[in-house]
């Protein structure tokens, strides 16, 4: 049972910022993508209100508050088990700043670009380390192998709303959202929506299946309004195994393992290039099976084709070379947050709100953040693929040029054919009976193609008589010939 003892030492060593990004390039073309997410966890300064009730579990969306007075209006702390859906919470284990940005190249033939992000960091979001249910089958009493890892301490995210989050605010220079979708993806709006649906009693915590789909009542339909976005959800588990060393001394080494689901929202109008954009984004994507997917189309503003995501989940045990979460910044993406900055002061330290260079920041634990270098992206080969479509449209315009030019020279056959019949042999017709009313001799005259016919004193030869007109005889009138 879920007992709500946290280990103080391990809470803080997953204070600092954590880097989630997913960066693909393509090796021909100019087609690139990149969406991320950064996050600060600091130490909540009003931590030393909470408390913990047995059977109170924070993991199932409940958390033990302090009241002045009881539940028949008794002055005097007491304390209570409430929902944290609903309720304002005065006190939470840590509170969190985030940054949030993506940008689109698409080359030859749409030549589209596109970079947006919330220009400053949005916060503080109030976060619960809520103990989380160990694994059943994680005991490693019955194996023979101690070096395989053993779960002994797991935390799962839970947002609270606190009497901060009302003003929750977006920042001035912020390029990725409007002041209402703000409000929606990031802002209070969120929050609520977050603290209502971050715990599904029917679903487990380790269900890491990637056909859940927390939208999916949103999917390409509004009959149950438009989607409501939640924020980053993580789960960080502390693993055990035992290693030996060359002198055959055994050692106990603890990890940390860290596991984040977040459907980074989109929501471009019809009149945004982006709106058409999307679908070819999706399928082109979705189709490689790279490790990277995107969602939707989800309703938005009561458009059921408007929302789409960035399915950004990490999990360390299953890396993914298209997906990447870092402990640290990443050069040219953002650091740490202002209130983080008064920490190097502080202690001495350089950096500032954004990696790159310098000495590395002092984090919120009292050690340094470190600088990872950024490296560029992940390259997707599609070369090869491009070269066999290219062969395979060059091959079928040539087998489109052939099969023109034969029926092209199959009418001009039979054109040709058509005239080499109609000059064969010509045709002779016999000339029917003529009765000459006149003479009334009943007398019948075959005429031949041989005959001649003297007309105006001309003698005109029957070739100039086509093979096809019939030499027509007329009755013979008197004081006039045959013709």
């Amino acid at each position: 049972m879920n007992t709500n003892i946290k280990n103080i030492t391990r809470i803080a060593s997953t204070l600092g910022t954590w880097t989630g990004q997913t960066h693909l390039k393509t090796d021909i073309g100019s087609y690139e993508l990149l969406a991320y997410f950064v996050i600060h966890f600091m130490p909540d300064p009003m931590r030393g209100y909470g408390c913990s009730l047995e059977g109170c579990i924070e993991q199932h969306n409940q958390i033990c508050e302090v009241g002045n007075t009881d539940a028949d209006g008794v002055d005097g702390y007491t304390q209570s088990c409430n929902d944290i859906a609903g309720n304002i919470i005065d006190w939470s284990d840590v509170t969190a700043f985030m940054y949030f940005g993506a940008r689109i190249d698409v080359g030859f033939p749409f030549n589209k670009h596109r970079a947006e992000d919330t220009g400053g960091w949005v916060g503080p979001f109030n976060i619960i380390m809520a103990n989380g249910d160990i694994p059943p089958n994680n005991d490693n009493d019955n194996d023979n192998d101690p070096a395989k890892p053993k779960v002994v301490d797991r935390y799962v995210s839970r947002y609270v709303k606190s009497p901060l989050t009302q003003y929750l605010k977006m920042p001035q220079n912020c390029s990725l959202l409007g002041e209402d979708d703000f409000n929606k993806v990031a802002g209070p709006i969120a929050v609520d929506s977050t603290t209502q649906g971050q715990y599904d009693p029917n679903r487990s915590d380790d269900d890491s299946s990637d056909d859940y789909d927390p939208y999916q009542k949103y999917l390409g339909t509004c009959d149950n309004g438009d989607v409501k976005p939640y924020l980053p959800l993580f789960e960080f588990d502390f693993e055990q195994s035992q290693s030996t060393d060359v002198n055959g001394t055994e050692t106990l080494q603890e990890n940390i393992q860290v596991k984040v689901n977040y459907k980074f929202l989109t929501m471009p109008n019809k009149s945004d290039f982006m709106y058409k954009l999307w679908p070819m984004v999706q399928r082109r994507f979705n189709k490689a099976n790279m490790g990277f997917h995107v969602s939707g189309p989800y309703c938005y503003g009561d458009d059921p084709g408007r929302g789409y995501t960035f399915d950004m989940n990490f999990d360390t045990r299953d890396p993914k070379a298209m997906l990447k979460l870092n402990h640290g910044c990443v050069e040219g993406l953002p650091c740490t947050p202002p209130a983080a900055e008064l920490y190097n002061l502080q202690r001495g330290g350089g950096g500032g709100s954004s990696g790159g260079g310098g000495d590395n920041p002092p984090d919120s634990n009292g050690g340094n953040i470190p600088i990872i270098p950024d490296d560029g992206g992940s390259t997707v080969d599609v070369g090869q693929t491009l070269f066999f479509l290219m062969a395979i449209i060059l091959l079928s315009a040539m087998l489109l040029c052939s099969c023109c030019l034969n029926c092209r020279y199959r009418r001009r056959l039979k054109v040709v054919t058509s005239t080499i019949d109609g000059v064969d042999e010509p045709t002779y017709q016999r000339l029917g009976d003529v009765n000459d009313e006149n003479d009334g001799d009943g007398r019948e005259e075959d005429v031949g193609n041989d005959a001649t016919n003297v007309q105006g004193g001309e003698q005109q030869d029957t070739a100039d008589v086509t093979a096809t007109t019939p030499l027509i005889e007329k009755a013979e009138e008197e004081g006039t010939e045959i013709v």
